[in-house]
This record gives C-alpha cells, sequence and structure tokens, in this order.
C-alpha cells in the first residue's frame, strides 16, 4: 500500500460515528516512512501555514487542513486527493459547493414552510415585538441541524465517497457556523422575509418599522404594510439593492444561473482558506445570495 494511502486508511479505521479521530506526529512519519528530520524539516518550510503548536502534538479531524498542508509538503501533491478520496478532508472548492447545497436546501425549506399563522401571532402577543417571535419561530420549525446532516449525507452520496465523509462534511459546515461563514439568519433569510410579511399582514410591526406618524394600538402592533424600513416596499427595495452589489450585479445579470456562477467564483476567491481577510465579505455574500436566489428562483 502506498504511504498515503496507508496513512488515510489508518485514519478512516480510528475515525468514530461522528468522525472522530487523532493521528500523531510519529505516527504520520512511520506511515510516510520518512526520517524525523526530513518530516521535521519540510514541517518547519510550512510553519507560516499552519499552526505549528498543533502540529508537535498531533492533529484531528478539526485541524486536517494543516495536516494535508505537511502531507504535501513531505509526500508531494497527492495528499489533498487521498484525504479527499478516504472522506476525510473536504477541499476549497468542495466546501464552496457544499455551502451552495446547503443555502439551496435552506431555501426550499423556507420557500415550502407553510406559515403557521396563528401561532405567529401568539407568539408575537407572548414577545411583544415582531422580531422577538420571528426569532421564537424559527428557533420551534426551522431544524438547522437536520438541514446539515441531510445536506451532508447527500453530499456523500453523490460524490460516491465512503460514509465517513458524510460526518466530514457535517463537521465541514459546523465550522462554517462556528467561524461566522454561515448564519441562521442568512439560511432562512426568506422564511424570516415570509413571516415579517406574515405579520404585516395580521397588522404587527416593531416601531422601528412602522411610517412615521403611525401609532401602535396595543403592543407591536400597527401599521406594518406600506411606509418606512423593514419588510415594507422601500425596505424591500432597500435590501435587494444592498444585495445586489455585493454581489457585483445588475437586475439585467441577476438570473439564477448568473447568481450560482458569481456565487461560486466570490466564495472561491474570498474564502478565508484562500484569503485571511474574505471573512467579512464571505459572510455579506452568503447573506445576499440567499436573498436574490429565492427570487431569482420563484421568478424562473
Amino acid at each position: 500500500m502506498a504511504p498515503l494511502a496507508e496513512l488515510a486508511s489508518l485514519l478512516s479505521h480510528r475515525a468514530d460515528d461522528l468522525g472522530a479521530w487523532s493521528v500523531t506526529s510519529d505516527e504520520v512519519m512511520r506511515s510516510l516512512g520518512v526520517t524525523p528530520v526530513d518530516f521535521w524539516r519540510a514541517l518547519h518550510a510550512v510553519a507560516g501555514r499552519i499552526s505549528f503548536s498543533d502540529a508537535i502534538d498531533g492533529w484531528t479531524q478539526d485541524t486536517v487542513g494543516d495536516l494535508v498542508t505537511v502531507l504535501e509538503a513531505v509526500a508531494g501533491k497527492g495528499a489533498e486527493a487521498e484525504l479527499t478520496g478516504a472522506g476525510l478532508f473536504v477541499p476549497h472548492d468542495l466546501g464552496v459547493e457544499l455551502t451552495e447545497d446547503l443555502l439551496s436546501s435552506a431555501r426550499r425549506f423556507c420557500a415550502g414552510h407553510e406559515i403557521r399563522g396563528d401561532e405567529l401571532e401568539a407568539m408575537i402577543r407572548y414577545k411583544r415585538t415582531v422580531r422577538g417571535a420571528v426569532e421564537l419561530y424559527c428557533g420551534e420549525y426551522a431544524d438547522l441541524e437536520a438541514l446539515v446532516e441531510r445536506c451532508a449525507e447527500s453530499f456523500q452520496i453523490r460524490k460516491h465517497l465512503p460514509e465517513i465523509a458524510a460526518a466530514t462534511a457535517a463537521r465541514y459546515l459546523r465550522r462554517m457556523f462556528t467561524c461566522h461563514m454561515l448564519s441562521r439568519d442568512a439560511l432562512l433569510a426568506l422564511l424570516i422575509h415570509r413571516l415579517r410579511l406574515a405579520a404585516a399582514d395580521r397588522g404587527f410591526s416593531d416601531p422601528e418599522e412602522r411610517p412615521r406618524g403611525a401609532h401602535s394600538a396595543g403592543g407591536a402592533r400597527g401599521g406594518g404594510s406600506t411606509g418606512g424600513g423593514g419588510d415594507t416596499p422601500r425596505g424591500t427595495s432597500y435590501r435587494r439593492a444592498w444585495a445586489l452589489r455585493v454581489m457585483g450585479l445588475d437586475e439585467s445579470s441577476c438570473d439564477a444561473d448568473a447568481l450560482r456562477e458569481r456565487y461560486r467564483a466570490m466564495m472561491m476567491r474570498h474564502h478565508p482558506d484562500v484569503d485571511p481577510a474574505g471573512l467579512e465579505r464571505c459572510k455579506d455574500v452568503n447573506v445576499a445570495y440567499s436573498l436574490l436566489i429565492a427570487e431569482a428562483v420563484a421568478e424562473g
């Protein structure tokens, strides 16, 4: 068995049901058949690209990116492909595709969910704000962990990868939330918009969303369908204009295919794995894409 394949096999057999594994530097050296001198010389050469202290203690599934960097320095460019094929690593291009899959799954959920208007109204009266009620409603009916799991399993099947790839993909997506590349609001943008419109249809809006001069009849109730910001026509137009600016598109080039192509290009360029300063840009891109793709697909 080739050295990289031997290491991939070791990690695959060591992984638990959640895809967790660990490996020491000594084990890596033995699997690759390299001397400590050659190993540490190669590791020092890439020390600026990895967490060097982690390398001394070994690696886990959460630092597999650093392991791939070290393996490529020691054993050549086949390391990424070997660990990807073993279902142990999600490279940058597949990570962008996986993230887009999750956004699409969330959009389908948001579009297909039947809003329970009576429950929403009860939540508004309980929380006394539309904002608070929307948050409560999403927490009750939007199971993001289930979306992540289904998306990861679909990814593993579509790419014809070993079963461990589903756990690896799920971990990758959870890391996107941890580092704030993804947020609940980005994934549920369409549902949040629909909920605020449903609240407005029932006469509820938060004070800052009411037209100037409008007065509440009590609680969160008050003119909610015209005027200022929020989910008013003006607010919707403002959000769309902002999203188009973020994506670098105009109305004439905002169909679903153009949006998907632009999203992939921007995420490939600005993802923090490629551009350490790109985190904030990627956050905006994910939110803007979520807002625009829902409308584009509906119109298409």
